[in-house]
């Protein structure tokens, strides 16, 4: 997929710069800094849905007995 982004003109002249320094590009750096990003989301989420299933293991008297889910009741008023 193709972005794209705006960036003062120094700013972009010293990552510019940087890479060139570390043998590699701009586009290179940006795009290795969004995958850390996207690695970092991607564990949050996991560890949310972790989180929630442990607390569901917790619980599993209170969520996991053998009681149906009775819609009328849930809904009387």
């Amino acid at each position: 997929m193709c972005i794209t982004l705006s960036a003062p003109p120094a700013v972009v002249r010293d990552v510019r710069t940087y890479a060139e320094r570390h043998s590699t590009s701009l586009n290179a750096l940006i795009r290795e800094h969004l995958e850390k990003i996207a690695a970092l989301e991607r564990e949050e989420r996991k560890d949310g849905a972790r989180r929630l299933k442990n607390f569901f293991e917790s619980e599993s008297d209170w969520f996991g007995g053998d009681e149906k889910f009775d819609r009328e009741l849930a809904n009387a008023r």
